[in-house]
């Protein structure tokens, strides 16, 4: 059987809100933003064996409860007033306060059945938004196999949201990837160029002095006769000169197919 929370629909004014947080000043900050919007009723209290006793008497219409406490965590308060044998107090909205909102920790505290995370520090307005977005808020909660209530849709959409950051992560990892090979086949042309630039200069040929051409007398070529063909040298090709065309066309294979994956 579905539920819905216990301060659906109720005006603000109305609340009864409970807050569990071990700090002075942040319990004064919250107290004094609650009774500025008039709500009826604000209980504090440190730890959350004291806010459980009190709690389990009057249930409230709202838990406001800080993540990381000593002894009992929020984390702890949320799984244990969850559970149905915790009826009417497992239908009660939690919103939890935390200095430190990462995407597990929300992941984690959304599967369990809370409705909200706020991190600190809290504005007014910022906690009066999620007031009465929460007042509104008609998700329902059902029941696990193990008898613990959490929202209605809440752990499928996480799981699509999740689906959809590890795909996002390994394209991202997929294109570093590529991009690194892309950078590697330049280095490795640069290299063949260098090489090869390095060659030709060190090269006997390329150390002789570049000699002036010598002006000569046109001789006169008698027309008597067939004139022979000039016969021009064969370029022979070095196995220095093969292997850095081998590997000037490897580096260009590489190049183009890294370019390719990017």
């Amino acid at each position: 059987m579905k539920y819905h929370h216990a301060a659906y629909g109720l005006p603000l004014e109305a609340l009864d809100v409970v807050i569990v947080e071990d700090s002075r000043q942040m319990q004064a900050i919250l107290r004094s933003i609650l009774l500025s919007f008039k709500v009826e009723r604000v209980r504090v209290f440190d730890t959350v064996d004291s806010a459980l006793e009190a709690m389990l008497t009057e249930p409230p219409n709202l838990i406001l409860a800080d993540w990381k406490m000593e002894p009992a965590s929020g984390y702890q308060l949320l799984r244990l007033i969850r559970h149905k044998n915790m009826a009417p107090l497992c239908f009660v909205p939690l919103l939890f306060i935390t200095a430190h909102g990462t995407r597990a920790l929300v992941d984690k505290a959304l599967r369990a059945g809370a409705h909200h995370l706020l991190v600190k520090p809290v504005s007014p307005s910022m906690l009066y938004s999620r007031l009465r977005w929460l007042l509104n808020d008609s998700r329902e909660f059902v029941p696990d196999r193990h008898g613990f209530y959490t929202l209605d849709g809440v752990g499928d959409l996480l799981d699509a949201q999740a689906g959809k950051l590890q795909t996002l992560d390994s394209a991202r990892a997929y294109h570093e990837r590529a991009t690194r090979k892309y950078q590697e086949a330049l280095e490795a042309v640069e290299l063949v160029f260098n090489a090869d630039l390095q060659q030709q200069t060190d090269s006997p040929k390329a150390r002789q002095p570049v000699r002036q051409p010598v002006a000569r007398p046109v001789a006169t070529i008698p027309a008597t006769g067939p004139i022979s063909p000039v016969k021009r040298p064969v370029k022979v090709e070095t196995p220095a000169a093969r292997r850095i065309k081998a590997a000037k066309l490897e580096a260009f294979a590489a190049l183009k197919q890294a370019k390719a994956d990017a």
